[in-house]
Parts: C-alpha cells; structure tokens; sequence
C-alpha cells in the first residue's frame, strides 16, 4: 500500500494528504461507538467496523447539495468532517476515511474502482464509485461504508468464494467476469441481480481526484440524501420526505421547509451544522 514515504517530495503538497494516517484513532472508534473495544484483524472484527460505521456515519450530499462546496477527501479535512463535526458523506469521502480507520487498526487494506450495475450488464456503466478490498488469512474481502443506498450491504463479502454468503439479512455471490474482473450479485426475492462490477487489484487512490470532481459536479444534486442504517431498518432524508423503515415498514414525513430539515439534521443524525440550507422548491417522488 502506498504511504507518504513514496510520494516524491515536489509531489506531496498536491497528494499527501490523500496518502496521511488517521489522525486519531480513539476519537473515530468513540464516533462509531467502538471505544476502548478490542477489534481483531478477522473477518468478525472487520464486519463489526463495519456496520459500527453504517450505523453511526451517514451517506449524505449536504455540502454539494446544499452549500455548493467542492468535496476534498484528503484524511485530515475527513476526520475534520466526518469526527469532529459528526457528519457523513458520500463513497468517495466515506470509503477513503473507512480506509485510513482500518490501515489505523493494523488490517490490510487498499481502495479499488467499482462500476455500480445495478440495471444488469447489457450496459457497463463508468467507474463511480470507490470501495475497498481487505485481505484477512489470504482472502480478499470487499467492504464499502459508502453505497447511498439503504440496503447497502452490513458487512463484507469474500470475493474469493463462489457459493452464497449471508450477510445481515441479505445474501450475495460472487460470479467471475473476463478481464479478471468480479461482479457482486444481490439476492432479491424475484432472484439474483447485479450490483458491483470491479477488479479486486489495488486502485490508484489519486485517481480519484478527477472521479470525485465528475461526481461532485454532476451527481448528487437533484435532491438532499442523508442515509443511516439502524438495527431494525434506516433513517432517510429523500428530498422533502423523512423516512423511517422499521423491518421492512416504511414511515414517511413531508419536511415542510429547510428549517425542519435543519432539525431532523442536527437532532435525529446528529451533524454540526452552522449555515442554513437551501429552500427545495416541491417534494420530490419517493425512492423506489
């Protein structure tokens, strides 16, 4: 894995700061509610950091969508965001910082490029999104605390194993594709679908920059998003609406203005927020 010690000198100041530790491990693990846990480098250990992680650090496009600030995923504005703010983020903040937390921990760890094919394969889409392989006993694991979705999966999948895997309450499997590539595929009740297409080889973390800059200026913004995973379901911000799924039950509130979303911000996600957000002209349709 590529530390500071392999950039060259003239080139740390435009990206060190993508490669820099974690600045403080015991104030993450307090953030995702691991304080003073023992975490051991197995697969059990890893799917624990996980949905730790999934629980307590939401998906959301706050600063793109609302504040129009440009993303920067380097480690230490990360842990300013994501720990001392108790924000969130979205894939490429989340799994970078999700990333820096493992390395911290002692686990082997590197970022991997992944095409999200969740509409079947007749149609490869572009690379958009950013996860992360952990090899634990010589096994590859695939591990993202940065899919948008709700049913984003609550703890890893070996991508060296062919047969079913429960994870949480969903099952996956993973099918082989030309050009050493792997595909995730979900078990749904009308049957398996796609979801992840990548190479499980290490990717080049600065290649994110320019994925990051396409996706903060083009995706992201049609509405305000702010996932979180509990025990029995999630809490979402979809647009206007304010849904609480409570096994498989979807509760659903209009957020009449930007100062409720405010409060349902600050107060159920627990953010630091010091500037307004944006009035949403109408309520968007609900999620599929």
């Amino acid at each position: 894995m590529v530390t500071l010690a392999d950039i060259p000198e003239f080139l740390l100041p435009r990206y060190g700061k993508y490669y820099a530790p974690l600045p403080d491990l015991d104030a993450y693990l307090k953030r995702i509610g691991l304080e003073g846990e023992e975490i051991p480098l197995t697969r059990e250990g890893l799917d624990k950091v996980i949905w730790a992680h999934l629980s307590s650090v939401p998906f959301e496009n706050i600063d793109l969508f609302d504040y129009d600030l440009v993303v920067d995923f380097g480690i230490e504005e990360l842990f300013d965001k994501v720990v001392t703010r108790h924000r969130g983020g979205y894939c490429f903040e989340l799994n970078a910082i999700f990333m820096a937390l493992l390395t911290a921990l002692g686990f082997e760890v590197y970022p991997i490029g992944v095409r999200i094919v969740s509409g079947g394969e007749a149609f490869i889409p572009a690379i958009a999104h950013r996860s992360s392989i952990i090899v634990i006993d010589d096994k590859r694991y695939f591990a993202d605390v940065g899919f948008g979705m709700t049913s984003a999966a609550g703890g890893s999948i070996c991508v060296d194993d062919t047969e079913e895997q429960q994870v949480r309450d969903t099952v996956f499997h993973v099918e082989d594709r030309p050009n050493n590539h792997k595909i995730i595929m979900r078990h749904k009740e009308e049957g398996p679908a796609t979801e992840f297409l990548f190479i499980p080889d290490p990717f080049p973390a600065v290649d994110f920059v320019a994925y990051n800059y396409m996706m903060a200026r083009t995706g992201f913004r049609n509405k305000r998003i702010a996932n979180l995973r509990t025990e029995d379901g999630a809490l979402s911000v979809d647009g206007n609406i304010f849904r609480k799924t409570i096994n498989g039950e979807r509760i659903e509130t209009p957020i009449e203005n930007a100062e409720e979303a405010m409060k349902i911000l600050t107060e159920v996600y627990g953010m630091v927020l010091t500037e307004p957000l944006q009035e949403l002209a109408e309520t968007p349709p609900p999620q599929a």
